[in-house]
Order: C-alpha cells, then structure tokens, then sequence
C-alpha cells in the first residue's frame, strides 16, 4: 500500500488574553527633566500588567501621536504573553531628551523618558527577586541597603538566635532580667561615643555643616552624590546626572 503521508503538526499560534471591561489601574504623574506627562497601566484582576497608556506633549501633536502609538503596541504585546521584564531590559538606560531629575522619589534620576517609564513599571508590577535582576530598587531598598548591608528586608524568623531564645525558662528569665538591670552600668562606665564617619564628600560635608547637602541617590548603586557645578557625580561608582 501507498504510504500515507503525515499531516504536518498545528503550530501553536499565540492567544491575546484581553482585559476584562472593568479593571484596577494606577494613574500616576511625572515630570523628567520639565517634561510633564502621565502613565495609566491597567492590570489583570489575577494580577499581572496588561496594558500602558501615555500622554505626553500637546494633543494632536507629533510627540502625543507617537506616545499613543506606543502605548497601543506595548499593550497589545503585553495581552499576547510577552513579559514585562523583557521590556524593563530593553528600555532602562536608553538615553534621549528630555532626561534629567524627576519628582519622583524611587527614581530621581532618568536618562529619558522610556527609561523613568520602565524603571517606575518595574517597581509597580515585578516582585524584588525580578526586579534586583535588573538593577531596579525603591528609595526605602537602597536606603536599608545602605543602614544594613542589605535591600531586602529582614524577616522576624531571621532574628539573631538571642532574641527568639527570650522568655525561656523561668531561671533564665530572672538571670535576663539581673543582667538587663546592672547592663546601662556597665554600657555607661565603657563606652565611648564613636566616631562621626564619612564614606563621600556629601556626607562629610553634612557632618560638617550640620545640615543635609540636597543631592540625590545615585541610582546605579544608591550612594548620595556629590554636586559637580549643574549636575551631579557619584563617588562609588562614577556614575553622573547625565549632563557632565
């Protein structure tokens, strides 16, 4: 008999999972570098970002025509299952006018507008674990970054082992309580104020002054930078404000 040829197999083609008619979003507000504009991503009731709109520049004009297109595409990719770290990846770091400071506390930097997007998308909708990947971090992370060595938070079940053993028996209560009482003593006779320390010329100067120098984070590695004529310089890793 004649060999029956096999049907080729199906190719899985992509399912656009569209958003339901009502949907949570958050609208927020943002000047870079005096540019103002606004952000509205719609996310899935399950959770998970599925759509961005943008409106920057006067309606009707080349720069909102544009935005809008790109929202349109960004969405539409979004609903078909691309990830929105592929995105952050491709987008943070891209550098075009405007840039320059923003209000926003978590990025005070931006080197364009795609970038401040991106990185303010990140922290929205990516978990810590995705979003230390690619370098992005709120102004509460690197600032326990800097007290603590650390981004992340500090668990109760990661307590050093002396404070989960409190309230033991009852004998190690009443030695607890003898030595909690005779400790300020003992802390007071020996202990000497410690040094002020100043790791960049900001701090030093604040020790100095007595007052905070207005200067930012740097957002590569949350060190505070140092004022360098209009602009800003990070003595930690080098990075500048974009314009020296």
């Amino acid at each position: 008999p004649a060999a029956v040829e096999a049907a080729p197999a199906a190719l899985a083609a992509p399912v656009r999972k569209r958003l339901p008619k009502s949907r949570p979003s958050i609208t927020t507000s943002f000047t870079v570098g005096g540019a103002e504009g606004y952000m509205t991503a719609g996310s899935y009731p399950d959770d998970g970002l599925g759509e961005v709109f943008l409106k920057l520049g006067k309606q009707g004009s080349t720069l909102a025509g544009v935005m809008d297109a790109f929202s349109m595409a960004i969405s539409i990719s979004l609903q078909y299952g691309v990830p929105l770290e592929t995105y952050v990846s491709k987008f943070t770091n891209m550098k075009f006018e405007p840039a320059g400071m923003t209000d926003d506390p978590d990025v005070r930097m931006s080197q364009s507008i795609m970038d401040y997007i991106f990185r303010r998308l990140a922290l929205d909708h990516l978990p810590f674990e995705r979003r230390a990947a690619l370098g992005i971090y709120s102004a509460d992370e690197r600032r326990r970054q800097l007290e603590t060595g650390s981004y992340e938070e500090v668990a109760d079940d990661e307590l050093p082992e002396a404070e989960s053993l409190r309230g033991g028996s009852p004998a190690a209560a009443a030695v607890e309580a003898d030595a909690s009482v005779e400790a300020p003593k003992v802390v007071a006779e020996t202990a000497k104020p410690a040094p002020a320390t100043a790791h960049t010329t900001a701090e030093l100067m604040e020790e100095i002054t007595g007052s905070s120098v207005d200067a930012p984070l740097c957002f590569t590695c949350g060190t505070k930078m140092r004022p360098a004529g209009s602009c800003f310089v990070c003595e930690g890793c080098g990075s500048t404000s974009g314009c020296s």
